[in-house]
């Protein structure tokens, strides 16, 4: 086993334990009915509470990150086509160079078979 795997059932083990140890406290503790079941009561909402508010909170941090990807999504497309337009014109422009190369070699051909009377 991983030292990593070890860590991770320790902590899972204390945990556990720790819930377990509370629980065994409340339910053995010397208190009427009425207490406990307050008491239980209050552990329970204040649990609820707790994990209402790791849900907003989680539900906040998503929309923030979603809002982000998609920004940066957006600013990524832009930039793709503005590279993808350049490129566009670059291949345009080389090959009308070559195009008036090879028109231009083609002129030179025809003047050198003329002058030689080819």
């Amino acid at each position: 086993m991983s030292r990593e795997n070890s860590s991770n059932g320790v902590l899972i083990g204390a945990i556990v334990g720790g819930a377990i140890g509370a629980i065994s406290a409340l339910l053995f503790a010397p208190k009427t009915g009425a207490n406990l079941r307050e008491e239980l009561s209050n552990k329970f909402k204040a649990i609820s509470e707790k994990t209402k508010d790791i849900a907003t909170t989680v539900g906040h941090h998503t929309k923030e990150f979603a809002a982000n990807v998609g920004q940066n999504t957006k600013d990524l497309t832009g930039s793709i086509k503005e590279e993808a337009g350049d490129l566009a014109d670059h291949a345009k422009k080389s090959n009308q160079h070559v195009m008036d190369s090879l028109t231009s070699a083609k002129e030179e051909i025809k003047d050198d078979l003329a002058a030689t009377g080819r």
